[in-house]
């Protein structure tokens, strides 16, 4: 193999899959390097987890000898970043070396056979779906935020992908919070269901602005993704998701409308000191007070060693007083995904779960479990 590339062509190649490339000394040493075929003018970088496998595809300048090779994955994409920008970058197997050179650096990379690289089916036999890589975009930002990190029920780890005649909706869960979003774009004539890893859904995100539209292809136990010259293949989470529908609660009749900025700048205000205190009960959670009222909203706090703060700000309420304790990292989240210039809060009393969303939207639902104050 021996290929002339632009220096910024070959770092993009390798930043779009090198996340599923493997980084611990423990394992085994041909799934921290990535596969590079040269073939037809066009330079091809695989990495894999075996849970994971990200490719990408480019123009070379110049394709002297096609050929393959493993390689250090994250070593090759350092390299590269840290070359000219402008440059051209030479690539040429000798023996069991990739050389790489461009302008007066020089060096040479340990490889490993190519035919000992792993790889998932990307064809996973299911029909896939064309949406527009922007709406996803959308989706995902509305509710990645929400997924477990490290809960022992593993099905929570990830997100739930439902597909069908109406088109496409996420879920999002850790078993505190629940956010979900849908839309019309992406429909498919069998439903479809599964559980994408949170590593995939992360590994996914940077992707999407790189092409206008995306196909999903939703297998019974992985998922595809298409973007023009890139595609991710991940394995699904084996489970079966809580029938998260029973915990959105009924829109209320007369709801809290206020300003989502100025809502979510008075909630971080106020929890910059539940977040330096680390609450009183519990350490690990910045407790808020929030107090609805005829016509306004209060925020208030009270961490250790005396420090408190509260903050207040008109609202559209027209109801009996509600006091709910909240996570404030959840609460901001939430306001921060959305997009209106407004926010709608559904609280039935202080004890019971709250629904907030945009006004006059039905499209993306976040639902919050109340904490004991």
């Amino acid at each position: 193999m021996k290929l002339s590339i632009p220096q910024e062509r070959l770092h993009d190649l390798l930043q779009s899959v090198t996340s599923a490339a493997q980084t611990q000394a423990d394992t085994m040493a041909i799934l921290r390097n990535a596969l590079l075929e040269a073939s037809e003018g066009m330079l091809t970088a695989t990495c894999t987890n075996l849970e994971l496998t990200l490719v990408a595809r480019c123009e070379v300048i110049d394709l002297g000898t096609e050929g393959k090779v493993t390689v250090p994955a994250k070593l090759l994409q350092g390299i590269s970043g840290s070359l000219k920008g402008g440059s051209s970058i030479e690539l040429a197997l000798e023996e069991k070396q990739l050389s790489v050179k461009s302008g007066r650096y020089s060096g040479s990379l340990e490889t490993l056979p190519p035919e000992d690289f792993p790889r998932l089916d990307p064809d996973n036999g299911a029909e896939g779906v064309v949406m527009k890589s922007a709406t996803l975009s959308k989706m995902l930002a509305e509710t990645h935020f929400a997924m477990a990190q490290s809960d022992p029920r593993y099905y929570l780890n990830g997100m739930l992908m439902e597909i069908g005649e109406n088109g496409l909706r996420l879920v999002a869960t850790d078993g505190h919070r629940l956010s979900c979003s849908e839309t019309t774009d992406g429909h498919a004539a069998e439903a479809r269901k599964g559980i994408v890893p949170r590593n995939s859904i992360n590994a996914l995100r940077p992707l999407l602005p790189h092409s206008e539209e995306v196909e999903l292809a939703l297998g019974d136990n992985q998922i595809r993704f298409r973007l023009g010259n890139r595609q991710m293949t991940s394995k699904l989470i084996e489970g079966r998701y809580p029938e998260y529908r029973r915990v959105i609660p009924e829109r209320q009749e007369k709801p809290l409308v206020a300003n989502r900025a100025a809502l979510e700048t008075a909630l971080n205000r106020v929890a910059l000191v539940a977040r330096e205190s680390r609450g009183v009960r519990d350490q690990r959670i910045p407790l808020v007070s929030v107090v609805v009222k005829e016509n306004s909203v209060g925020i208030s706090t009270e961490g250790g060693q005396g420090a408190q703060a509260q903050d207040e700000l008109e609202a559209n309420y027209h109801g009996p007083e509600i006091k709910v304790g909240f996570n404030a990292i959840y609460l901001s989240d939430v306001l921060r995904s959305l997009q209106s210039d407004e926010v709608e809060v559904h609280m039935r009393d202080g004890n019971s779960s709250v629904l907030i969303c945009a006004p006059d939207s039905e499209g993306v639902q976040h639902i919050v479990m109340p904490m004991r104050l």
